[in-house]
Parts: C-alpha cells; structure tokens; sequence
C-alpha cells in the first residue's frame, strides 16, 4: 500500500472533522465526524446521524459528500473521520476508517479520493481505491 505522509492541508483537515465532532458531539446521536476537501479546497464537514431506527442512522461521509455536490462539486481530494476514544469527549479524537459502505460510496463518486488512514499508530494518506482492492 502506497502510504503517504500528510500535509499542512491534510492535518487541517483533521482539525476540521474534530472541531465538528468537539462541537457537536452527543454519545446518543453524533459519535463520528468526518471532512471532505473538494479539488478547490472547499471543506465539507458532518456528523453521523443516529436513529432508534438502526436502518435510518446515517454515517457522516455520505452526508459530507451530499454537501459538497449540492454545492456544485464533482471532484475531490481527500476524506476523513474522527471519533473520541472510548466515546468520551474528554478524550482526544482519533482517526478511524470509514466502514466499507461509504468507502463504495465515496468511490462512486470519485474513485481517485484520497483518504486519511491511521497506519501503524501514524496519520498517514492513501488512495481509496487501495482500500478496495476488487474495485480498482
């Protein structure tokens, strides 16, 4: 796996979802956040959205993706999501990967996003496409 190390815009980006978590954060509706860079730099954020339903809980990736097209985008850049440790907001907000759901959405979509990974204990980038090997 080609994994790369992060830049300025891409820590900013981790900022960006853990703010929106930080700001947001419920331990019964909203436990992750994630961001998306469109390719001009434009920066979507959300949070998941957690029903009693569980067939209507809606992750956040989708939700930052809807944003970003309904704002007229088409390309992007990179994706990432963020939760607590243990849930508690007390704690620092660690990166996680996004379930494989969203990772097909989001290839949908653009199949040359990158996304950010922790690997190793490190933040690190990769493309998405490496993250589903049988659809690249």
């Amino acid at each position: 796996m080609d994994a790369r190390p992060l830049y300025a815009a891409d820590h900013e980006l981790v900022d960006a979802a853990t703010e929106t978590l930080a700001a947001r954060f419920d331990p019964d509706r909203h436990r992750v956040a994630s961001a998306l860079r469109a390719a001009d730099g434009t920066v979507y954020t959300a949070v998941n959205l957690k029903s009693t339903v569980d067939q209507a809980t809606v992750h956040c990736e989708p939700v930052t993706l809807e944003n970003a097209l309904a704002d007229g985008h088409e390309s992007f850049d990179c994706s990432v999501a963020v939760r607590f440790r243990d849930d508690d907001a007390a704690n620092e907000a660690v990166v996680i990967s996004a379930c494989g759901v969203c990772r097909e959405l989001l290839y949908d979509y653009d199949p040359s996003l990158d996304v950010i990974v922790r690997l190793d204990g490190e933040l690190r980038k990769v493309a998405l496409s490496e993250l589903l090997p049988a659809r690249a």
